[in-house]
């Protein structure tokens, strides 16, 4: 998987587009450069654009992956929206993740298949 990880400055949000089949491994590298510019830029709204991500994880995998009450210093302005493609053949994986997230009281990361949406969400309720 390769990924590009830059600044909106007109939305203030950090957008990472990522492509390819994605491992474990290079996922959390992804996070670790999106928590990165986002810090770098005092950013608490990431934009992760997986449209053209296909994972290559497991179930078991999916499940482990979220951790409870992790804001990576962020605190509550911390919001995170996951787009994908409604037609992407890992659809099933990113919903099943983010219900995971949401059953570990992570309600800070959303699933959208809608730019827009998504935009809107991450722009709106700013923490002062």
């Amino acid at each position: 998987m390769a990924w590009v990880v830059d600044h909106l400055p007109d939305v203030d949000l950090v957008r990472v587009v990522a492509e390819g089949p994605a491992d474990r491994a290079q996922l959390r590298q992804l996070t670790r450069d999106a928590i990165a510019a986002g810090h770098a830029r005092r950013c608490a709204r990431f934009l992760i654009d997986h449209r053209r991500t296909v994972l290559a994880l497991g179930t078991t995998e999916i499940f482990d992956m979220p951790r409870r009450g992790e804001d990576a210093g962020f605190g509550p302005d911390l919001r995170i929206a996951i787009l994908v493609d409604a037609d992407s053949p890992s659809r099933a994986d990113f919903e099943f993740y983010a219900i995971q997230c949401g059953n570990l009281g992570l309600h800070f990361l959303r699933l959208f298949f809608d730019a827009d949406q998504a935009t809107a969400w991450l722009t709106a309720d700013r923490a002062p």
